[in-house]
């Protein structure tokens, strides 16, 4: 993988600033935190490997080695930050192909929903066997 991809808007953190309405706050080298000034979820941050690194499933050398660790880091001071009970950490990536954590620290009676919410309403459940199936095909992935 290339360091920088020069198509890919995280790859050019100045431009993401200005695109997003966000200020970096700290970097170690590899990793670096933004977050976004405008919205309904103060202290709504991104966590991007310096790196390109497009998705989840392509995490390697420092950056895998060290996410655990920057992500606890992190997260614990955005919680602290904004006076929050926690903070929600989530991956999508099928708009932006670089790597990146939305964080959003959450407090009782914020604007943020959680849980279910993330699901289409009305959603049905998924067949047991289907369930069971990926559970029997994920061990064969992890031996």
């Amino acid at each position: 993988m290339p360091d920088r991809d020069p198509d890919c808007l995280l790859c050019r953190p100045d431009d993401a600033d200005r695109f997003f309405g966000r200020t970096r706050v700290w970097t170690d080298g590899t990793w670096r935190l933004s977050v976004v000034g405008r919205g309904p979820v103060v202290g709504f941050a991104h966590l991007e490997p310096v790196r390109h690194i497009p998705f989840v499933t392509d995490l390697d050398g420092a950056e895998a080695a060290t996410f655990g660790s920057v992500l606890a880091r992190v997260t614990r001071a955005l919680r602290a930050a904004a006076g929050a009970d926690l903070v929600y950490a989530a991956v999508f990536g099928d708009r932006v192909a670089h790597f990146h954590v939305n964080l959003a620290p959450h407090r009782s009676g914020d604007a943020l929903a959680g849980g279910p919410a993330m699901l289409v309403p009305g959603a049905a459940d998924a067949p047991a066997a289907e369930h069971q199936e990926f559970l029997t095909a994920l061990g064969h992935h992890l031996d």
